[in-house]
């Protein structure tokens, strides 16, 4: 890994860990969310004006794929907000950022998508499953099935299914782009996310407008947008960062394995910034997490 992907990967870590904070520490809201989705959207609008994508040469399954994403994203926003009003981002943050893998896996191997995981990363995915298990425990002693049945942990599986379906599904038009293009550039990928942000955005307006609370939360964002713009900015320009990072690295694995310090960093920030405790199983469970991610990406 070149200096310059170092660089890149660390600072898209950064720019990760700063919009969840910045969220967490508002009113966890799809308004906050929908003010997020318009800087995004606006942010990338040039280079797809510039850049358009061939709808025109594009089979109908593209647009299935992609409608299918947005929709994961969307329940990936709503999921994150409720987690995070309910529990610490110390907590939240790792396991959603972790069980997209157990559950990407478990795709791959039950629908036959792409090459079935290796016994190494099979093992990593055992270890992340028993780190995840650990973070709700504030002590070993309390270790019950009843704490896996509550709206938390409900709110977080769907916010880690919806990372799941975008995942899949915009690694599927992304491949179909590239076969229509014949490769597929920089521009290219951010023409396609800003297709994505912008549905992502109608998704989030259709559900602020139908919602009361939703309404009455965007009223006060909007009178202090500064928040939610930062972390529209963060958010998007760290994707970007992971995309630049690739064309200075040998071996995409190290990406992967790298941007996995968004864990730690995302959990110590939640106990120095906003104060949240520290318990031996969380701490226990995020190490094992981390160790199960990086031994996927790099023996995969």
């Amino acid at each position: 890994m070149t200096i310059t992907a170092f660089l890149f990967i660390s600072a898209s870590v950064f720019l990760h860990v700063t919009w969840n904070m910045l969220s967490k520490k508002s009113n966890p809201s799809m308004a906050f969310y929908m003010i997020m989705g318009s800087v995004a959207t606006l942010m990338w609008l040039p280079v797809f004006c510039c850049c358009p994508i061939p709808f025109a040469r594009l089979p109908g399954r593209f647009f299935l794929f992609l409608g299918l994403s947005i929709f994961g994203e969307i329940i990936y926003m709503l999921g994150l907000a409720r987690s995070y009003r309910s529990a610490d981002i110390s907590y939240v943050y790792p396991v959603v950022r972790a069980l997209p893998v157990l559950l990407i896996a478990a795709s791959t191997i039950l629908f036959g998508l792409g090459k079935r995981p290796t016994l190494y990363a099979l093992g990593g995915m055992f270890i992340i499953t028993a780190g995840c298990l650990l973070m709700p425990l504030k002590d070993f002693r309390d270790f019950a099935l009843q704490r896996y049945f509550n709206r938390t942990i409900f709110f977080i599986l769907l916010a880690a299914s919806g990372t799941t379906l975008y995942t899949i599904f915009d690694s599927s038009a992304i491949r179909i782009v590239r076969e229509v293009r014949g490769e597929l550039g920089i521009p290219d990928t951010l023409s396609y996310l800003f297709l994505m942000e912008a549905g992502l955005f109608a998704g989030e307006v259709l559900f602020v407008l139908a919602n009361r609370q939703e309404r009455a939360a965007l009223k006060e964002f909007l009178k202090k947008p500064l928040a939610p713009i930062v972390a529209g900015l963060s958010g998007s320009a760290a994707y970007a960062l992971v995309l630049f990072s690739f064309a200075f690295v040998t071996n995409v694995s190290y990406v992967q394995a790298f941007r996995q310090m968004s864990l730690p960093l995302g959990f110590f920030a939640g106990v120095l910034l906003l104060h949240e405790k520290a318990s031996k199983p969380k701490l226990l469970g995020l190490i094992l997490i981390v160790t199960g991610l990086v031994l996927i990406a790099l023996l995969q």
